[in-house]
């Protein structure tokens, strides 16, 4: 794969082309990581709003009725129920691991096996987290295992 990058100062924007051979799923990520910038979410941390890029979040999380987006060092409440995020997030890289979460694949460092056919999901951001039995078929899916 070869890069070429060109500065023009005249775009209002950054403009992306892609040329290809093959459509595979290497252009596909690299397709779904473009458009997955240009997401963000709103996210409340004491009465100040913030506007994050999903890609910065690692996980979103919906505790006692209230939703939380996870960044590698923040906490941030957000107004939306989780299955409204995870509308939003279909064709990203959010998967659903449990009934309350929905983790950002991107930032997977890696799993192990744990009893009662579930997964422990290592985060880059050195956090755990349990992947229900009911999910693993989607985590797989998604990583084409």
């Amino acid at each position: 794969m070869k890069l070429k990058l060109v500065e023009d100062k005249s775009l209002k924007e950054t403009l992306v082309n892609i040329t290809y051979g093959v459509f595979d799923k290497h252009v596909q990520k690299i397709i779904d990581f473009i458009e997955e910038r240009d997401l963000q979410l709103k996210g409340v941390i004491d009465d100040h709003e913030y506007i994050v890029e999903s890609n910065d979040i690692y996980y979103l999380e919906t505790v006692e009725n209230k939703t939380f987006l996870y960044t590698e060092s923040k906490v941030l409440e957000n107004k939306e129920k989780l299955y409204q995020l995870e509308e939003r997030l279909q064709e990203t890289s959010f998967v659903r691991i449990s009934k309350s979460v929905l983790l950002n694949m991107n930032h997977l460092e890696s799993v192990r096996p744990l009893p009662n056919y579930r997964l422990e999901a290592y985060l880059k951001n050195h956090e755990k987290l349990v992947i229900n039995r009911h999910y693993i078929k989607d985590v797989k899916t998604y990583l084409n295992l």
